[in-house]
């Protein structure tokens, strides 16, 4: 899903200062992985390929995988055409039969009725998004936020309580290069749903929000706030964005939280 704010000019220009100076500062070396090359370990195999060094994988393909694991398995003509009889005798369903079979539920929003998952049960509740934003959506929170480490921090302030470590580390940064920041101060109305961002920034204008991850709901969440309010700064700090912070100010905060 592609943002209008991507395709801002003065965006996309600022994206490529940023970027030109990481580079010259050589900080693009320490977020990318070196490859290690492996030779396949199927001996009748001669192709080398690249993984990551914490990759598991030794084959090049799943063929050479199969090929070298059931070399010790050598079955008499007469045992596999046993095996082909039986099989064929099988009706064509019959994996299908073999499936443990969906579980109906009761959307508990619109009373709809969807089939799901047998292992789904306990965790689905809605029969689309579209009902849990509009149950839910009053919340100021995403219903699957991280609530790690949540609670004050005395540290930057005994009257605020963080949702999570990352929110307070980011607050540390800013007190660390004397940005003045507020934290949640105001709840949009999106209609259904209402959203707060985690940090204004008064000097710039600039709401901040900290996540970890955009999930189908918060994707949601931030379309409508763009839409609704277009003329209000909303900046993400996403995972890359929080690491990249972290790698450069966590070695100057006695407190940084990991």
């Amino acid at each position: 899903m592609s943002y209008a704010f991507y395709s801002d000019p003065n965006y996309r220009k600022g994206q490529s200062e940023r970027t030109k100076l990481n580079w010259k500062k050589g900080l693009h070396q320490n977020q990318i992985t070196p490859l290690e090359i492996r030779h396949c370990k199927n001996k009748d195999c001669n192709i080398t390929f690249k993984v990551k060094p914490f990759d598991y994988k030794v084959f090049c393909s799943s063929s050479c995988a199969a090929h070298f694991n059931n070399m010790g398995r050598i079955l008499s003509r007469q045992t596999r055409d046993k095996i082909s009889k039986s099989m064929s005798s099988l009706p064509r369903d019959f994996w299908k039969r073999k499936m443990k079979p969906k579980v109906t539920l009761v959307c508990i929003s619109c009373g709809k009725k969807f089939d799901v998952l047998p292992y789904l049960v306990k965790t689905r509740k809605y029969c689309c998004i579209h009902c849990l934003i509009t149950t839910i959506g009053r919340r100021t929170t995403s219903p699957k936020a991280s609530k790690g480490k949540s609670g004050i921090r005395k540290d930057i302030n005994s009257n605020i309580c963080f949702y999570s470590t990352w929110e307070a580390n980011i607050a540390r940064v800013y007190n660390l290069v004397d940005i003045k920041w507020l934290y949640a101060p105001k709840i949009f109305d999106l209609g259904e749903h209402t959203y707060r961002p985690d940090f204004y920034l008064p000097k710039f204008d600039t709401y901040i929000e900290v996540k970890n991850f955009m999930g189908e709901y918060s994707l949601k969440r931030d379309q409508t706030f763009r839409k609704k309010f277009p003329k209000v700064k909303l900046e993400l700090i996403l995972k890359n964005k929080y690491l990249e912070i972290k790698s450069n100010y966590k070695y100057f905060i006695k407190n940084w939280e990991f």
